[in-house]
């Protein structure tokens, strides 16, 4: 039997086992961290060289909440669906860009001198590269003209003051331009992008493309200076004609903002 009253000795802790005993109790007294779960954006589709030519019909619309496909009222903090300005192409530059690609292909030559309204690089058809997209007016109220290069697809028409006016509360969005090309299946996607003028309380937008009762997923668009453009691409042969591309648009607290559907 042992009769000592007083309990076994113990070695005194070491400085690095003191500071691993005060870790583990602080570690237990800390209330639990809530980590959301990381959600994960699938990658672009890879596209092959395609041309862009003059939109044909272009369905913008927003559909209800009840559609599956849309949300009524998503996250006002979606970051992975929200995407930078593109790069801005100086004056000089556009000018020079629509005079030598879109220019001498069109009916008509705006009255000097040109002014740039919104000119910057977008996604080219081949995905290593990029191509000038440029609205321009001519003095004398001689047209409105887009273009893209050095593609060369572009479209002028007659001087119309709401041409790029601000779309009103009920429009939401007013077409510009827009080009469409047909791929094949397994090889060269297919691709439908538009260039809008965009109310300034429209913060995010988004598109995707419709065919035949199958619709593409969701995809990021660009808002920039007063101007929305989107871009779909799909590794699927389309109809050019039957497709149509869908559009909604947010504010900045995530809630949606109407756009009007249109047939251009």
């Amino acid at each position: 039997m042992n009769t000592e009253l007083e309990p076994p000795r113990v070695p005194p802790l070491t400085p690095a086992e003191r500071s691993r005993l005060r870790n583990q109790v602080m570690d237990r007294s800390r209330p639990t961290e809530h980590r959301p779960a990381r959600r994960w954006i699938a990658p672009a589709i890879a596209v092959g060289a395609v041309a862009a030519a003059v939109a044909g019909t272009l369905v913008i619309t927003n559909r209800a909440p009840s559609d599956p496909g849309v949300a009524g009222t998503p996250p006002a903090a979606t970051p992975t669906m929200v995407r930078a300005g593109l790069p801005v192409v100086p004056d000089a530059e556009a000018v020079a860009a629509f005079t030598k690609s879109c220019e001498r292909r069109m009916q008509t030559k705006l009255v000097r001198p040109l002014r740039v309204a919104w000119a910057r690089r977008v996604p080219a058809a081949n995905p290593n590269a990029t191509d000038i997209l440029v609205v321009v007016i001519g003095a004398a109220a001689s047209g409105v003209a887009t273009c893209v290069a050095p593609a060369g697809a572009g479209g002028w028409r007659q001087w119309d003051p709401s041409a790029l006016s601000v779309p009103t509360k009920k429009q939401g969005l007013v077409g510009v331009s827009g080009g469409i090309a047909g791929g094949t299946a397994g090889s060269t996607p297919s691709r439908m992008w538009t260039l809008y003028r965009a109310r300034p309380e429209i913060a995010r937008i988004e598109s995707r493309l419709v065919s035949k009762g199958t619709a593409s997923s969701w995809q990021a668009g660009y808002l920039d200076d007063g101007y929305a453009y989107v871009d779909n691409r799909v590794a699927a042969a389309i109809d050019v004609m039957g497709v149509q591309q869908e559009v909604r648009a947010y504010d900045a607290q995530g809630r949606p903002v109407p756009v009007e559907q249109k047939t251009k």
